[in-house]
């Protein structure tokens, strides 16, 4: 059993922004996945279930990736949370209010970019987090983060959810203290993201395309009711990339999927960094970061609206 300590440390880093959680859903044939987090924040908690369309893993782009097994989640951590160096660290601990769980040895992962840990789902700490109203990752005696925990049980509930029928037709047997899921309305924010998406980013890397959780988001741009999706090429991943071959020295490229457009023919810019943002008027907007040249032909960390032809200010 992992140790237990209780949360008596000065959280002095920078805290997240008051966001909410949110899942993210998708089946490329290979993996079928759900992804709870505060997207941008650089935390997530992922279940993967072997996709019933069977398709070859060297097809779809998973054979090279980290997997969890069935009734496992897999935990990943940006670096700009945790620092790459050490590549392997033991003083990690995650409290769930006041109680923290230090983190079984977890490991850098150079292929994806991202610290990897895996956990079954029935571990105390997903049980504290289903209720929690705090949570704070510590790492070591550097620093620590703290995030928000809005809709977390319901993203966890409905992670569990997505994964668990696949896991039973697979022929998985439930664990000892897995309770079966409820039927529950999925937390805000919750959204499959539309095949076109992947079928863009295959098409562009004339092949598999590995599309990262944190590349992606989602909210109504232009304002018919649907969500839109606005992809981030950052953490894409063409076949045998280890790094974005749509960045460049600073600047990625980032595409918008308009659900007034039927997600085809995909705005197209350049920046670093990308977020959907409420505009003064209330609307939702984008906002991008970006170098000089790029900031010379857009309105840089402005809140921008679609107006029908683009994003301007």
């Amino acid at each position: 059993m992992r140790a237990l300590i209780f949360l008596t440390l000065l959280i002095w880093a920078s805290a997240a922004s008051p966001q909410s959680w949110e899942v993210r859903t998708s089946d490329n044939g290979g993996y079928a996945t759900a992804t709870a987090a505060v997207f941008g924040t650089g935390m997530g908690i992922t279940c993967h279930a072997r996709s019933l369309q069977n398709l070859p893993l060297v097809q779809t782009g998973w054979h090279e990736s980290t997997i969890a097994p069935p009734y496992h989640f897999h935990i990943g951590f940006s670096q700009a949370l945790i620092r790459p160096d050490p590549y392997r660290r033991n003083d990690i601990t995650l409290f769930v209010d006041q109680t923290g769980y230090r983190l079984p040895t977890i490991q850098w992962s150079e292929l994806v970019g991202e610290w990897d840990l895996i956990l079954p789902v029935t571990d105390a700490m997903f049980t504290a987090m289903q209720s929690a109203s705090r949570l704070v990752l510590q790492i070591g005696s550097e620093k620590a983060w703290e995030f928000p925990t809005q809709d977390m049980g319901a993203a966890l509930q409905a992670v569990r959810q997505y994964c668990a029928p696949i896991w039973a037709q697979r022929g998985y047997p439930a664990p000892a203290g897995f309770a079966p899921v409820p039927e529950t309305a999925p937390p805000s924010g919750a959204f499959e993201i539309p095949t076109q998406v992947q079928s863009f980013a295959n098409r562009q890397c004339n092949g598999p395309a590995r599309i990262g959780a944190s590349a992606l988001q989602a909210g109504d741009l232009d304002r018919d009711g649907q969500p839109d999706v606005v992809m981030d090429w950052s953490d894409v991943l063409c076949p045998g990339e280890t790094r974005s071959g749509f960045c460049g020295a600073a600047n990625c490229s980032i595409n918008v999927f308009l659900s007034s457009r039927g997600y085809a023919n995909s705005y197209s810019v350049l920046g670093v960094g990308v977020r959907t943002r409420p505009h003064p008027s209330g609307l939702l907007g984008l906002e991008i970061g970006g170098t000089a040249s790029v900031c010379a032909q857009i309105d840089c960390f402005a809140v921008m609206l679609w107006n029908g032809t683009e994003f301007a200010r």
